[in-house]
C-alpha cells in the first residue's frame, strides 16, 4: 500500500526562535578545533555578535567561568546577562545530578550567585545550540586565515554579513546587536522575550 500523497509532500516548516533584545542571553558552548584545541566561545543569541572565546589546550569549568565573567564586565549593554544557553557537558553542569543548580559545581554555582538563568538544551538534539554550532563552522572556515583570534572575531562580527539577520542590508553581527540593544523603556518588560520566525 503506497503512502499517502499529501503525508509524503508535506514539508515540515522550519521555526527559528531568537531573544527580541541582544546582550541578555547568550550560548556557551566548546568545540575541538583540527589543530587539537580546546575552544571556547561566547555568542550573543539575537544578533550572533561573538563576545569573545578562547583556544586553549584543555576545557573546565573554570576557564568558562573566567571568559563569561570578563565578558560581564566588558560588553557595552545597558543589561546585564540574565541567561546562558549551553549543552549538558560537564564543563558547564554536573552530569551525577539531575537537580538544578548543583552550587557545588563551579559553573553552576557562578551562574545562581549571580542571578542568571541557565537553560539547558535537550539531550540528543544538538540542534538546539545550533547558533553556536553554526558559527564554530565559520570559525573552522576561516581561522586560518587570521594571524590572531581577535582579527578573525572581528572578521566575523564587524565584516562578515550573517545570513540570518538583515541580509538585504547586509548587516554584521556587530550591527544587529546595537539595532537589538534594549531600550530603557523595555527594561519594565520582559527582556527574554521571544520572537519566533516560521519559514516554509
Amino acid at each position: 500500500m503506497s503512502e499517502n500523497p499529501t503525508k509524503q509532500g508535506r514539508k515540515r516548516p522550519w521555526v527559528r526562535f531568537k531573544r527580541e533584545y541582544s546582550g541578555v542571553s547568550v550560548h556557551l558552548d566548546w568545540y575541538h578545533n583540527d589543530r587539537g584545541q580546546q575552544v571556547l566561545a561566547v555568542e550573543d543569541d539575537a544578533s550572533r555578535r561573538v563576545f569573545d572565546m578562547i583556544e586553549t589546550d584543555t576545557s573546565s569549568a573554570s576557564r568558562a567561568v573566567e571568559l563569561l565573567d570578563s565578558v560581564g564586565e566588558e560588553f557595552d549593554s545597558p543589561v546585564p546577562i540574565l541567561e546562558v544557553i549551553t549543552d549538558h557537558g560537564s564543563e558547564f553542569v554536573n552530569p551525577r545530578r539531575e537537580d538544578r543548580p548543583d552550587c557545588d559545581h563551579e559553573f553552576e554555582g557562578y551562574l545562581f550567585d549571580n542571578d542568571i538563568e541557565h537553560t539547558l538544551c535537550k539531550v540528543g538534539r544538538p540542534q538546539s545550540n545550533g547558533k553556536i554550532e553554526r558559527f564554530f563552522q565559520t570559525y573552522e572556515k576561516h581561522r586560518w586565515r587570521f594571524g590572531t583570534l581577535d582579527e578573525f572575531l572581528t572578521f566575523y562580527n564587524e565584516e562578515r554579513p550573517h545570513m540570518s539577520l538583515d541580509w538585504e542590508n547586509l548587516e554584521t553581527p556587530a550591527e544587529a546587536f546595537e539595532r537589538l540593544v534594549p531600550s530603557p523603556a523595555a527594561g519594565g518588560g520582559d527582556l527574554l522575550a521571544t520572537e519566533v520566525t516560521v519559514d516554509g
